[in-house]
């Protein structure tokens, strides 16, 4: 990983209670640009080396994967969700122990030069994404249309959020409108599936046909390029998949998928 991504996140200016709504594990850098690394070597690693694209990450977060992205001169954009309202503990702990004091004190030893904007409720994340002077637009993922025309970007990327964005019968339906704003690729991270799905036979039901809708799919000039399913202590299940333009696809050898949903 690039030696640029090692240093801390520039937080001068924010109050602790901003910074304090951060869960302590995503307010080191190198750690989330090291997953985030990590991530698009295995998933995208021909954006490592092309031209410069139009890449939208959709529910960013910490905005890691964009940083990396603009490191090797691509166009980034993000969304998130002001998810955290009312009395919602983002960070479990909270700043207590003496090494989070000394931490919070070197966060905020120096300000990011980028503009910043009026605090946003709910939204934890602020301050990261603003020192960082990325592009996030705050949406929320379950509603459609996205705000953006069709095919605006060449790569769109969802990781670990599509569950959060609607029921599983909704997936194919917010599928399609990812596809619809790609020009290149479309790609989904999933988050194991809890314990309550699989014991609910009837989400679980609707959780299966999703995933089997998109292990086959092959509509709106896009067609499915990998589905990987891997095992953790939730079983077996989905890790990701990739959709590619149809245009795009032609003599790109696509990775061993799976068929049917019946394997889980």
């Amino acid at each position: 990983m690039p030696e640029a991504f090692g240093g801390r996140y520039l937080l001068g200016g924010y109050s602790t209670r901003r910074i304090d709504r951060i869960m302590w594990k995503y307010l080191v850098r190198r750690n989330n640009c090291e997953r985030a690394w990590v991530r698009i070597l295995q998933h995208m690693p021909e954006t490592l080396n092309s031209e410069p694209l139009d890449i939208l990450e959709l529910s960013t977060a910490h905005g890691a994967m964009l940083e990396v992205w603009r490191h090797y001169g691509h166009r980034v954009a993000g969304t998130d969700f002001a998810w955290a309202t009312g009395d919602a503990k983002i960070q479990r702990k909270g700043t207590k122990k003496p090494w989070q004091f000394q931490e919070m004190e070197l966060l905020r030893a120096q300000e990011s030069e980028c503009e910043r904007a009026d605090e946003v409720d709910g939204w934890p994340y602020q301050p990261i994404i603003e020192s960082l002077g990325l592009d996030v637009t705050l949406h929320d993922g379950g509603q459609l249309p996205y705000p953006f025309k069709d095919k605006s970007f060449d790569y769109v990327c969802a990781y670990q959020a599509i569950e959060a964005y609607a029921d599983p019968a909704r997936w194919p339906e917010i599928v399609d409108e990812m596809v619809r704003i790609a020009r290149r690729c479309v790609v989904l991270g999933f988050n194991p599936p809890e314990v309550a799905m699989r014991a609910d036979e009837e989400m679980w039901g609707r959780c299966r046909a999703a995933w089997d809708d998109m292990m086959t799919y092959n509509r709106n000039g896009f067609e499915i390029d990998v589905f990987q399913l891997g095992e953790t202590r939730a079983g077996m299940h989905p890790i990701f998949c990739k959709f590619r333009a149809q245009e795009d696809a032609a003599g790109v050898p696509g990775e061993t998928r799976e068929r049917s949903a019946d394997a889980l």
